[in-house]
């Protein structure tokens, strides 16, 4: 220890002089570069080699910069953590106060489309498989897109498919983002119409519509298009709402017919139920009598009743 006191006392003149020199070096360093010239500038480039090979002169103005963005890039990275824990919370409390199951997915039978016919211009596609396959009336019919259209009528081994792309054909629809209830309905030439949507419901252009879970006929949550197009016009009470199909009807080769239909009877009673509304459509065309969901539900009941009081 004595050796090093005694080393550095003898050569304590070159220790301050390196000591000067090592300072004023860093002065010139942090300077403006573009002010100086000659001898300075050699020294800078020389020191900045010399950093590169063996960073022992940090880059201060370089540093921050690093330290700054590192620190703005964790800040957005927590952000999104943070959001997704949220957004899984928020999903699983909804799901306990709606008290959701989880959905199932259907039977599905794979057929093949052979052939296409027009009757009393409206659309349909016929199946290569039918009965014996299992399929019948009312079953939802989709493909790897959307929804295609439903099963009307079967034979042993095919099938015939009314598209909803036929202006009688009305699909009860929801707008998956906010809930908002309407109708699907074939506006005559490569679009679907959302109608039944008042002005102040909440529906965006890019909405992703699906059959909606009060369908008398469909299955629920199937895919059926986007919203293109909306349009508030003045003096109407609902909105012009345009979708367009995810599937493309020109081009159908294979599709997926899912095993699931409407209770029998409910079925039959809705097919009476359109029966007479057709009637009494003929009878009194100038009314525009339009088949009514909840009317249907209330003569299901009421034939309920009447069938308990006759058991009795």
């Amino acid at each position: 220890m004595q050796k090093i006191i005694y080393f550095i006392l003898k050569y304590k003149e070159h220790f301050v002089f390196l000591g000067f020199v090592f300072v004023s070096l860093s002065f010139i360093l942090l300077g403006d570069i573009n002010k100086i010239g000659g001898f300075r500038s050699i020294v800078v480039a020389t020191l900045g080699w010399i950093q590169k090979r063996v960073f022992l002169i940090p880059n201060v103005p370089a540093l921050k910069s690093e330290n700054s963005a590192l620190r703005e890039l964790n800040f957005n990275l927590s952000q999104k953590v943070i959001n997704a824990r949220v957004a899984e919370i928020e999903n699983q409390t909804l799901r306990k106060m709606l008290q959701m199951k989880q959905r199932l997915d259907l039977p599905a039978e794979v057929s093949e489309v052979v052939g296409a016919v027009s009757i009393d211009l409206r659309n349909f596609i016929i199946l290569d498989k039918g009965k014996n396959s299992g399929i019948s009336p009312m079953m939802t019919v989709r493909n790897d897109a959307g929804l295609v259209g439903i099963v009307v009528a079967c034979g042993s081994n095919y099938s015939l498919v009314e598209l909803i792309t036929n202006a009688n054909v009305k699909v009860p629809a929801l707008v998956l983002r906010s809930g908002v209830l309407g109708t699907i309905n074939w506006d005559g030439s490569g679009s679907l119409l959302l109608r039944d949507v008042a002005k102040f419901m909440d529906v965006r252009v890019g909405d992703t519509i699906v059959t909606s879970k009060f369908s008398l006929k469909y299955v629920p949550f199937v895919p059926i298009g986007v919203v293109v197009k909306k349009e508030d016009e003045e003096g109407e009470l609902f909105t012009k709402v345009v979708v367009k199909p995810f599937v493309n009807f020109s081009f159908l080769e294979e599709v997926f017919v899912l095993k699931k239909t409407v209770d029998p009877e409910l079925y039959k009673l809705m097919h009476e139920y359109e029966q007479r509304v057709l009637l009494l459509s003929k009878e009194f065309p100038q009314k525009g009598i339009k088949l009514n969901p909840n009317q249907l539900m209330k003569e299901k009941r009421k034939q309920d009743s009447l069938n308990k009081l006759n058991n009795k």
